[in-house]
């Protein structure tokens, strides 16, 4: 092996890690690239490993950690496009790539080392290297004190015409969709994926890995913790359809609590 990377880019040549169940799906293109695979042993079951190039580890995201730590990845200055300004005290990290007409609010912070951390066999903790930078897309705009964190294997993306509001948090490998308005203080753990022209309610919380559909509307504090269809409205803890939200405030309120 001569590198590692992400498992829906890896090829021959890279190890790719396969850490959760969602992901099994696409190891057969993987391997069909030629990539060899670090699986986590508790996925071990699933595949038909006596006949895969693979490599099962019981604590493979520390594993994994151990081998970007020693690899040698250069980090490309910043690249920042025609016309995009960048506010006072923002920072900038290597590894991030800025289109044209973006504007960074100030104190603002891109391409920070993700919040990523495994434990090992003997039950310390090693943070994992966030090495895939980040993407801002032409048009972006992003307000003061925000972060969005690097990326592990890949970028952070966020995606052409978006625009977050101050303090918000983008976790490391999240995915923003096209033309996506983001109140202030939301905040979006690792994984995240938000289609096109999703609006989302100030002080929003989104879990890991969690799917939002195009047009989704997320209401202000909503806590989303599982994928929202395309063109729905949610809203509350955990995140429900609008309408039954109010229902079941309405019954609350009638019963009294």
């Amino acid at each position: 092996m001569t590198s590692i990377a992400s498992l829906e880019s890896a090829g021959a040549g890279d190890l790719a890690p396969v850490l959760r169940v969602d992901r099994l799906g696409e190891v057969e293109a993987a391997l069909q690239r030629g990539a060899a695979l670090l699986v986590d042993a508790s996925l071990a079951s699933r595949l038909r490993l006596p006949d895969l190039p693979a490599w099962v580890h019981s604590h493979a995201t520390w594993a994994m950690a151990q081998v970007l730590g020693s690899c040698s990845a250069p980090r490309p200055e910043p690249q920042i496009g025609e016309g995009s300004v960048i506010g006072p005290n923002a920072v900038i990290h290597p590894g991030v790539r800025i289109g044209r007409n973006v504007s960074i609010g100030a104190n603002a912070v891109i391409g920070h080392p993700g919040f990523g951390w495994a434990e090992g066999p003997d039950g310390s903790v090693c943070a994992v290297p966030q090495l895939g930078g980040v993407i801002l897309e032409d048009g972006v705009g992003v307000g003061p004190l925000c972060t969005i964190d690097a990326g592990t294997l890949s970028p952070t993306v966020v995606r052409r015409g978006t625009k977050l509001d101050a303090q918000v948090h983008v976790g490391h490998n999240c995915v923003i969709g096209e033309g996506c308005l983001v109140a202030a203080q939301t905040g979006f753990a690792g994984s995240v994926t938000l289609g096109r022209g999703v609006k989302v309610g100030g002080q929003a919380g989104f879990a890991d890995h969690v799917r939002v559909g195009d047009g989704a509307r997320i209401a202000a504090k909503s806590g989303v913790i599982g994928d929202v269809p395309a063109g729905a409205t949610v809203a509350g803890y955990p995140a429900v359809p609008r309408m039954r939200w109010l229902r079941g405030l309405a019954k609350l309120y009638r019963e009294g609590r």
